[in-house]
């Protein structure tokens, strides 16, 4: 049995998965797909906290280039301009880990694990392979930034959580209506309504495993709610 840490990590990667495979997708890939991430998922557990304060051992470092063969196996394969965003991810949060600015390098680092659905759904045949990783990245990008601002110690102004929302609408519906996939806006009226009106933020740290465990269950309903719209779409029903 896998004992993991950071279990927000695992429901993270889980979600990413997950949303890779709808509307429709390759079955023998996605069992191919399930040894490697859980594989992700104990090594990402492990080495996390090292990152944050950039001491690897030659060790962790072996068992991260072992993690990423896979990966780049796969990014050989599907050979796409889209694997560039996760890859960026990756190198942007290092770069905040080892600047010392925790903050951005765990925001980034979220938008990093969910963008690796651009790399999955193109794996998998997945037709949606564009909007699907782009809805979800944009959405745990500024959710990570919600959870930073509510937290009591961090000083991250609302303003910023608001510009990034509202810059990820704006990509999003134009992308939307782009592709002619307008439906799955539903998804982000919750966010929308949530990043925009925040609330205050938490009056103790002791608040922050229940944001945590709400947040969760956000993240649920705006996966349901993405594949819903994005089957929905696909097959027009």
């Amino acid at each position: 049995m896998i004992k993991l840490r950071n279990h927000g990590l695992f429901g993270l990667l889980t979600y990413t998965y997950v949303i890779s495979l709808f509307p429709k997708s390759d079955l023998i890939r996605a069992l191919i797909l399930v040894p490697i991430l859980l594989y992700s998922i104990v090594v990402l557990d492990k080495l996390n906290p090292k990152v944050e304060v950039f001491k690897l051992s030659y060790l962790d470092i072996l068992l991260g280039v072992l993690s990423a063969i896979p990966y780049i196996l796969i990014i050989y394969e599907v050979r796409s301009f889209t694997v560039l965003i996760p890859i960026t991810l990756l190198l942007l949060s290092l770069y905040f880990f080892h600047e010392r600015k925790s903050m951005w390098g765990n925001v980034v680092g979220t938008a990093f694990i969910s963008a690796l659905s651009f790399i999955l759904t193109l794996f998998l045949n997945n037709p949606f392979y564009l909007i699907i990783p782009s809805f979800w990245t944009l959405y745990t990008f500024t959710q990570a930034l919600y959870v930073e601002y509510k937290i009591p110690y961090r000083k991250l102004d609302r303003k910023v959580l608001m510009v990034s929302w509202s810059i990820s609408l704006f990509l999003l519906i134009t992308l939307s209506l782009y592709l002619n996939v307008f439906l799955m806006l539903l998804a982000l009226i919750e966010p929308s309504v949530r990043f925009f009106k925040p609330g205050e933020k938490l009056k103790s740290s002791k608040e922050i495993r229940s944001l945590g465990r709400g947040g969760m269950k956000r993240d649920l309903l705006f996966v349901t709610l993405t594949v819903v719209t994005s089957y929905l779409v696909f097959f027009r029903v």
